[in-house]
């Protein structure tokens, strides 16, 4: 992995494609002279929230947005779409055709690190081709979801035993060694929206039985069901992790594992310093990662209750060195902003799905933090990803606010087992693939999950060039002349949308404060929308409050704007 992420240049240029028929192409016209991020834009909140968070990181030199000409034929059924998706990926790689693919990689020296595995009816297909082509790995199509429990549900004993064997036979039929960690396939990504929880035994599951679908994928059949005792349960041939969600988020989880690095951490200790609790020591962990280059925001002893989280949440921790100020700040915007700013997160806490006990205090899931920036997310604490897909639990918080990589719990797990917080941060600094720092070694499956790509790693940015687009992708246009034209037009809501898609919340804000002081009756309902995400990490609060009544119109009915409507909670002046 690390190798493909070094020697295959970046493109310091992002594109955004409106449909699963464009990110086909896009990512086809990817080639090892250089390959660029692609991202979905699909009209919602949500989805243009991702492409601002992307691009934050990336900080890209151009951002540009390109559609397939109208005359490229639609996504037709299922055999089309996967002959197209396993096509693509051939292309990323120089192959003519997915046949060729296999001698392509032996005329390169190269061995695939792993097997994804889609189901091309399942929204998260564009996972799949993101980092198939992008890793360089075999795609293996075999539908993982069960009778449609969904993400949040449960895959039954026999169900589980039978998708076991089923990816064995796939993987024998493949001409790559994969049956022992070490050989030519250490990893399986499973992108589709499967049931995150499965279990040994009758129904009920119980704190016996219950496990984690990524824990059970990628060991032998016979170690589902083995007494922990036998030496048989601890056998592993991959690591596995899940992509999941709509396709213009999976696509987005893909992108953020391929193309970012981690410049700033944040760690929350509730831990006590006593053993054994402090074999999970945030402060240690902090050290190692501060020793490694990245500035790593602590709050631990003297800083640990539900006060000082939203504090930080808020951007109200003013006297700590590492959190970016601008004293530059225009009257009406902050010097510090709201949100939290940082590429990895640790966290230990307690609690359960709904909630997370702190010293002292208690969060909810509104309470997670608004990420600036993707975030791959170390959660010591029970029962946080035992919903993810639903924001009203804890981990489903996280994977809503833009964690693209989560480490957590289905079920009890037991403070043992989890990696100690410092042992991860190393792990990961040591380019460990995130599947394998954040899972304890030689361990029987259990209950922890990895969401996210598996083959994520922690390597530095490479410096990124503008090289010029693929002629597949001729036409595309730079967003930035496009807000150049709206802002002429007087098309504000335009305008404040292209500057979210750009990532450009101080240009956006300072639109915002020059609109409420000389054209407030310009603050629509729409316009405030565009801006809010904006508003709510550079305005004060008296402007932010201004633009947030303004959108509310829009934002109180709509269950889809949920993620916008906590802003409002995390601008309160906590603990002023």
């Amino acid at each position: 992995m690390a190798t493909v992420r070094t020697h295959i240049p970046h493109d310091s240029r992002v594109v955004v494609v409106p449909d699963g028929r464009s990110f086909i192409e896009a990512v086809g016209a990817w080639s090892l002279e250089a390959r660029y991020p692609v991202l979905i834009d699909d009209g919602s909140w949500l989805s243009r929230e991702a492409v601002a968070r992307f691009v934050r990181a990336y900080s890209p030199a151009q951002v540009v947005r390109w559609s397939a000409p109208e005359q490229a034929l639609p996504l037709g059924n299922d055999a089309d779409r996967r002959a197209r998706i396993e096509a693509a990926a051939a292309r990323a790689w120089g192959a003519p055709s997915p046949a060729q693919l296999g001698a392509r990689w032996k005329e390169l020296g190269f061995v695939p690190p792993g097997v994804v595995v889609a189901w091309s009816e399942d929204p998260a297909w564009t996972a799949a081709l993101a980092l198939a082509a992008g890793h360089g790995q075999p795609i293996v199509w075999h539908d993982l979801r069960g009778d449609g429990a969904g993400v949040n549900g449960w895959l039954l004993e026999g169900q589980m035993a039978a998708h076991l064997s089923a990816l064995e036979a796939a993987m024998a039929d493949l001409p790559w060694s994969w049956d022992a960690l070490g050989d030519d396939i250490d990893s399986v990504t499973i992108c589709q929206n499967m049931p995150g929880k499965t279990h040994t035994g009758p129904v009920p599951a119980t704190v016996r039985t219950a496990l984690a679908t990524t824990d059970v994928i990628g060991r032998p059949r016979a170690a589902f069901g083995a007494s922990e005792r036998d030496p048989a349960a601890a056998a592993r041939w991959a690591w596995a992790g899940q992509v999941f969600g709509t396709e213009s988020h999976a696509a987005y989880m893909a992108m953020c594992s391929l193309f970012l690095s981690p410049a700033r951490a944040w760690l929350f200790d509730g831990y006590d310093s006593s053993a054994p609790w402090n074999e999970w020591d945030a402060t240690a962990a902090a050290v190692h990662l501060e020793r490694a280059g990245l500035q790593a925001m602590l709050d631990d002893e003297g800083r640990r209750g539900i006060d000082d989280w939203r504090r930080r949440a808020a951007g109200l921790v003013v006297n700590d060195p590492r959190v970016p100020r601008d004293e530059d700040a225009p009257p009406g915007l902050l010097t510090h902003r709201r949100g939290i700013d940082a590429g990895l997160v640790f966290v230990n806490t307690s609690g359960n799905q709904d909630f997370f006990d702190l010293k002292p205090g208690q969060g909810k899931p509104v309470d997670v933090p608004v990420l600036r920036v993707p975030a791959a997310v170390h959660f010591v604490h029970s029962w946080s990803a035992t919903a993810p897909a639903d924001r009203n639990t804890v981990g489903g918080r996280w994977i809503e606010r833009g964690a693209f990589a989560y480490l957590g719990s289905t079920y009890e797990p037991y403070l043992q087992a989890f990696v100690p917080t410092p042992l991860a941060a190393q792990r990961m600094l040591a380019a460990y693939p995130f599947g394998a720092a954040v899972r304890l070694d030689r361990a029987a499956p259990w209950k922890l999950t990895v969401i996210g790509d598996p083959l994520y790693i922690c390597v530095p940015s490479k410096e990124r060039a503008v090289r010029p687009l693929p002629g597949a992708l001729r036409g595309a246009s730079s967003i930035s002349e496009e807000f150049a034209d709206h802002v002429k037009a007087g098309r504000f809501t335009d305008a404040l949308e292209c500057l979210r898609l750009l990532g450009r919340d101080r240009d956006a804000a300072r639109l915002l404060a020059a609109i409420i002081k000389d054209r407030p009756d310009a603050l629509t309902p729409d316009v405030a929308l565009a801006g809010l995400s904006a508003a709510f990490f550079e305005l004060e609060p008296a402007m932010f409050d201004r633009v947030y009544h303004a959108a509310s119109v829009r934002i109180d009915p709509d269950p889809d704007l949920a993620g916008a409507r906590d802003l409002r909670w995390h601008a309160a002046e906590v603990g002023r």
